[in-house]
Order: C-alpha cells, then sequence, then structure tokens
C-alpha cells in the first residue's frame, strides 16, 4: 500500500494520497477492484469491490453487506433490526426485537414473535393451500387445509374464517357480520348486529342495514347510518340506498354502462350513454361530458375544467390543478396546501418525470427527476444532491431501497453526490475506474485500478504513477501571523491552527515563527 514519507509517495499504486491529515478522505483506491472511501451524503464509510459486486457500508450503527445481485443484509444491532433479501423479490427474512418473518415468493411464508401481551405466536403459511399458527394462548391456534378444513384467525382481511369442502362451505366474520357461503361465490346468507343480506350470484342480490345508534369515546349517543343495497345480473345493475340516517342519504341507480343517476344532499350525477352532468353543491360546481372522457367542461367557484382529449386539458379545483397535452405525452399536477407545494411534471408517465415537493414555512424543496432509463436525480431539502446514469428501474419504483441497494449498483456507470453541509462532493465513472472527492481541505482523485493518482490541498499538489510520485509544497510562510478563510476549499487544519470569529466572518489564525 502506497504511503506518504517525507513528503514522497512510495509503495504499491493504491490511491493512499489521503493518509495526511489535508486528505478528502481516508481509505485505498485500487478502482473496480477494492476500493475504501467516506460516504459523501451520510457521516459513515463503505468499501466496495469486484466492480459493482461486493460492497460493504456502514452508517449511524447499521451494517449492511451486499452481494449484488444476489444478497443484501442490513444490520442495526442497537435496534435489534435485521433484513436480508435473496434474488429480491423472491426471498425475504425480517427480524425486528422478538418477531421474525420470511417468506419464498410470497407462497411460503414462516413469522414468529411475541406481541405486546407476551403472546408468542408461530405462523406457517403455503399459500393457499396450509395455514398454520401456535400460540401460547391456545385459543389463537388454528389450522387449515384447502380445500378440505379449515379454521383461520385475522388472516385474508377477515377477523375469522372456517371451511368444511371448499368452496362448498365457507363462513367469514367481519366486524361482527358474519357471512356463510355456500358454493362459494354464488349463494350467501349475511347476518349481525342491524344486518341480513343475500345473494345468489351474479343474478340477484339484497342486503339492508338498520339505522343504529352507539356511544362514542366521549360517552354520547352518536348514528350509525343504514342501507339497502340490491343487484340484479351483476355487474350491470345496482340500485342502492346509502347512509340512511345520516348526514348525506344517497340514492343510486346504475345500469352498466348506459345509465346512472345519483341523488343526494350534497350532489345530483346524471349519466346516459357517456353523456353526463354533475351540480356538486358542497363544492359548487356543475360539470358536463359530451361524451366521456372525449370533451368536458366545469364552472364554479369549487372547479374550473375544459377538457378536449387527448389534445388539450386543463382543470382547476380547490388546492390542486392539472393539465395534459397530447395525452399521454405530457401531464401536470399540483396541489398547493400551505404549507404543501407538490408539482410534478410528465412525460410518456415515467419517461421523463419532474417531481418538486416544497414547504413553504421553511422554503426547503426536495425535488426528483428522472429521464429513462438514462438517468435519476435528486435533490433533497437539507441541499445533498445524487446524480446516477442509467437506471432502468428506480423510475418504475420510485423509493424501493431494496432495489436501490441491490440493483441498482450493477447499472450506475456514473455516480455524483454533493452535500453542502460539509462541503464534500465525489464521483465515481465505470465503478470507480476513475474516482475523485473534495471537501474544503483539498481534493483527491485515482484512475486505471489507482495506477494515476492526484492529491490537492493547502501544501500543494501531488501526483503518482504506479507508486512513483512527486509533488511540491508551497514553501513556508514568512510572517508570523497568518488569516486564512475556513471556507476556502484548500484550508489547511493541522494542529498548530486555531480559529477565531470576527463581526463579519470566521477565520484561521496560524502563528508561525518568523524568519
Amino acid at each position: 500500500m502506497a504511503v506518504l514519507l517525507g513528503g514522497r509517495l512510495v509503495g504499491a499504486p493504491a490511491a493512499t494520497l489521503g493518509s495526511g491529515t489535508n486528505a478528502a478522505s481516508v481509505g485505498r483506491w485500487y478502482g473496480p477492484a477494492f476500493s475504501e472511501f467516506g460516504l459523501t451524503l451520510q457521516p459513515g464509510s463503505a468499501t466496495e469491490g469486484i466492480g459493482p459486486l461486493l460492497a460493504t457500508r456502514e452508517v449511524d450503527g447499521e451494517h449492511l453487506v451486499r452481494f449484488s445481485p444476489f444478497f443484501v443484509s442490513v444490520k442495526e444491532p442497537a435496534l435489534e433490526k435485521v433484513e436480508v433479501n435473496v434474488l429480491y423479490p423472491a426471498i425475504a427474512y425480517r427480524r425486528y426485537g422478538t418477531e421474525w418473518k420470511m417468506h419464498f415468493f410470497q407462497f411460503f411464508e414462516f413469522a414468529g414473535g411475541n406481541t405486546v401481551d407476551d403472546e408468542t405466536k408461530k405462523r406457517t403459511t403455503v399459500f393457499p393451500f396450509y395455514f398454520r399458527q401456535k400460540s401460547t394462548v391456545p385459543t389463537n391456534d388454528y389450522i387449515a387445509v384447502l380445500p378440505f378444513y379449515g379454521h383461520l384467525k385475522n388472516r385474508l382481511f377477515r377477523s375469522e374464517v372456517k371451511f368444511i369442502l371448499a368452496p362448498l362451505y365457507v363462513q367469514s366474520t367481519k366486524r361482527d357480520w358474519v357471512t356463510d357461503n355456500y358454493l362459494m361465490p354464488f349463494f350467501h346468507r349475511r347476518h349481525g348486529p342491524h344486518v341480513d343480506g343475500w345473494q345468489f350470484w351474479p343474478l340477484v342480490g339484497a342486503e339492508h342495514r338498520r339505522v343504529s345508534w352507539v356511544t362514542n369515546s366521549l360517552d354520547e349517543l352518536e348514528v350509525v347510518p343504514g342501507h339497502d343495497k340490491r343487484f340484479l345480473l351483476w355487474p350491470f345493475g345496482f340500485s342502492d340506498h346509502l347512509e340512511v340516517g345520516g348526514a348525506n342519504p344517497t340514492t343510486n341507480f346504475f345500469m352498466f354502462p348506459w345509465y346512472l343517476k345519483t341523488r343526494s344532499v350534497e350532489q345530483d350525477h346524471d349519466w346516459i350513454a357517456f353523456f353526463s352532468h354533475r351540480t356538486n353543491r358542497v363544492a359548487k360546481f356543475e360539470e358536463w361530458s359530451y361524451p366521456w372522457p372525449f370533451f368536458g367542461r366545469a364552472r364554479g367557484p369549487g372547479k374550473t375544467a375544459d377538457r378536449y382529449w387527448p389534445v388539450w386539458g386543463h382543470a382547476e379545483g380547490g388546492a390542486q390543478t392539472s393539465d395534459f397535452a397530447l395525452w399521454p405525452l405530457y401531464t401536470h399536477k399540483r396541489l398547493h396546501a400551505d404549507p404543501l407545494d407538490r408539482e410534478r411534471h410528465r412525460f410518456l408517465y415515467f419517461a421523463y418525470d419532474d417531481l418538486r415537493q416544497s414547504d413553504t414555512s421553511t422554503g426547503r424543496s426536495f425535488r426528483r427527476r428522472s429521464l429513462w432509463p438514462f438517468f435519476l436525480w435528486r435533490h433533497e431539502p437539507d441541499g445533498r444532491e445524487r446524480l446516477q446514469v442509467l437506471a432502468p428501474l428506480e423510475p418504475l419504483v420510485s423509493g424501493n431501497v431494496n432495489v436501490e441497494r441491490l440493483y441498482s449498483p450493477l447499472w450506475s456507470v456514473w455516480r455524483s453526490e454533493s452535500n453542502p453541509a460539509t462541503h464534500r462532493t465525489s464521483q465515481s465513472l465505470l465503478w470507480n475506474l476513475w474516482q475523485r472527492e473534495q471537501n474544503q481541505d483539498g481534493s483527491r482523485a485515482a484512475l486505471f485500478f489507482g495506477a494515476l493518482q492526484t492529491e490537492a490541498n493547502a501544501r500543494g499538489r501531488r501526483w503518482s504513477f504506479f507508486g512513483l510520485g512527486r509533488g511540491k509544497d508551497h514553501p513556508p510562510m514568512q510572517t508570523a501571523r497568518t488569516t486564512v478563510r475556513t471556507d476556502s476549499p484548500f484550508a489547511h487544519r493541522g494542529p498548530e491552527w486555531r480559529a477565531i470569529r470576527r463581526p463579519d466572518e470566521t477565520v484561521a489564525v496560524a502563528d508561525a515563527p518568523a524568519n
């Protein structure tokens, strides 16, 4: 490994010029073979090896190890948290404290752990054929083997499910409503507090819920609206009376797709063969479509809109604004509701995407731009920025950290990061074949597995080629006191320097012996 001895670089062609106090960062740079460096956007360190394949990272107590595109592991010992993905999203393991979960292709799942009531559960699922749970509370045990026999609790979006020779008989419970299915989904009967219903699907069905009263958390009586729902030849005919006894009783009559009639306290809506008229008495506007979705118009204090789809359209209502031109070539949406101001421009949905989200109370903003599949750029509210060249998946699954961890390194041929809080920037080309870092103390660069290296700082500039280097320091200071601005990118901060503050700026002062 190359080191600095007496101001001269000696040793192997590894980029270790930054081993002194003036370094842009401390670490070994061997290009795509192996690189060790500090993180730019976060306080921490990372190593990368064999191009984009291997990497480790440590930041804020989080330890990451990855072997792209096969494996990534993230551990946070302080939080007792472990996350492992293998061939994401095929195989995953999660543990948080005593709770854990493992799944294979979402069909095989194993989970367990302790609840807040000190109950220990272990769950096994082979979806959709086998479900089992063992608990220290025997009443919470269940087992189900589809289609023969089963009993489930808090699964499949129901509080309880029982079946025998499914689909011959299936009983489900949700919110105290019990539905008995015979030859599911064709026949069912629903019963429970204040509700009765039946269906012979898809021919005919009906459900009635009576108006009732409950006592709320303030010990006051509160009305629970009822409803009457009917269908005939589903999904073509519906007749509903909703919010019966409530603040906005609504009547719907629908014969898909030709006729719709809605009447309520808040709005009226009529639809005949794609020609429609709506009056909204709450938002105070009228809207016409002739026919939908090609031509439309809305006028009123609550909404103004004109639509000539797919050529052009514009709509404003409340805090929202939307536009399109040659849809889906260009779309624009904006939501302005202080302190949130969110605006998005898109071309061909994800081909080009520009999202800006601001906090009007602080003036800070987040911005993300992407041109699929060429680049992704992000600007954080604190000023941090990151540019990635080649991004075939990230614009499609924005915010998916597992894609960013496991797959993004494979095609990130160029990375550029900057952090104004630490005055630090970094760039990497072709998985560190060329890499550069710069901070307020100086800059450092390496090319071709560290064979060619340069470093610049307050003492001067040095370079090396295959371990043979030369450079020149600045001559020693001739004055007894010298002042240098601390915001200089080449400001030296050796142990002999001290900082003082003047009314207009902060300066660094060195006491050097006079000749």
